[in-house]
Formats: structure tokens, sequence, C-alpha cells
């Protein structure tokens, strides 16, 4: 015999759960910040009882954890994708093709560097989770290609490390401060012009001199 659906919208499965809650959690964590947010505000927003995110995600730091583990999985697999559509080419183009991949991924995402910004600045052990799972992988990717970039090029950028991490903040910050930015820079409310204004300060002006 088949079984009869009843009336009413289908229930969503277990993914779309999780994934309703984490977008919902996202936008309150950029927006507001993770102490001033609440649980039953997340639940409200992904139209969830608020117990369920306790039990998906064992509470409010489990859901921020999961939420920074799935964004830098998902900058991770942007950039090996930008590398494997490089590996013919130079150390330089490689540099450029990562570099360009983080900023095309912050500005898809601005919400992420919003989120990252307002708990790395901080001492918590949120800030020093932050640190280990994502921003010394992250650097050590970078620092790496511009390591290579320099041998190629015979000539090796003073503070080489600095400004690595110069330009993963900067980039990170500017991204999510783009709303202050326009109000002082011309041009900046449109995507293109400011997609290619951080490309040229950030990599050509100052990662890779």
């Amino acid at each position: 015999m088949t079984e009869r659906r009843g009336r009413g919208r289908p229930r969503e499965n277990d993914s779309d759960t999780s994934a309703a809650i984490s977008r919902a959690a996202l936008q309150r964590f950029a927006a507001q910040g993770f102490d001033a947010t609440s649980l039953r505000e997340i639940a409200g927003d992904a139209g969830v009882d608020v117990a369920l995110i306790s039990y998906r995600f064992g509470g409010k730091q489990g859901l921020w954890k999961d939420i920074v583990w799935q964004a830098g999985a998902a900058l991770r697999e942007a950039l090996e994708r930008a590398l494997g559509d490089s590996e013919a080419t130079g150390a330089q183009k490689r540099l450029e093709h990562s570099a360009h991949a983080f900023l095309t991924y912050l500005l898809d995402r601005p919400e992420v560097p919003r989120l990252l910004l307002r708990d790395i600045t901080i001492d918590s052990d949120r800030s020093k989770w932050l640190l280990e799972t994502l921003s010394l992988p992250l650097h050590r990717h970078f620092i790496e290609l511009a390591q290579a970039a320099a041998e190629e090029r015979d000539k090796t950028p003073a503070h080489l490390e600095f400004r690595v991490a110069n330009f993963i903040y900067s980039a990170a910050s500017t991204v999510a401060r783009r709303e202050r930015l326009a109000k002082l820079v011309g041009d900046m409310e449109d995507d293109a012009q400011f997609a290619a204004a951080l490309e040229e300060v950030l990599v050509a002006g100052a990662l890779m001199p």
C-alpha cells in the first residue's frame, strides 16, 4: 500500500534543516556578534524549535564552530581549485590565482569576514580556535606560494611574512567594512570596480610589489 502524504508542505530533510540553521546563525553572528545573539533568535529565523539547535550542534558555541569550519572548508576548496587550474603556470601565476580566489570568496560571502573579524580581535577561546583552525593554515598556504614566487623572480620583498598576513587581514577587513569605505571613497558601490581596486591595491601593490 502506498503511504499517503499529509497536507501541507513536505518536511525538509535533516541536511536542509541544518543548512537553514547555519544560514540564520551566520547572518545573526555577522550582524550582532556571538554574545549578543541568542539561540532563540536563530531558531526563529530558521523556523525551527530552539531545542533542535542544541541537539544538532551542541549549543551556540558548537554552532559557531560548525559555521567557521564550513567557511574554512569552502575556502580551502576554492584555493585548491585555483591551484588546480594553474598547475601548468609558474609560481607567480599560482600566487596570483590563489589571491584572486581568496578575494572572490570574500566578495561572494561578505558575512563571513564580518563574523570572523568580530572574534579574531578579542581574547577568547573562539579567537584562539579561529587562529588555529583558519588563520594559520591560510597564512601557511600563502607564505609557501609567496616564497616560491620570490624565488622564481629572484627577488624577495622585505617583510614577506608580514605582507602575507597583512594581505589576508586587510582583504577581510576591507570587504567586511565595504559600506563604510563607500562613504569615504567614490565608486566603491560598484562591484566590479571594488573588486578591481582590491586586487590592484592588495595583490599587485602590497603582496607582490
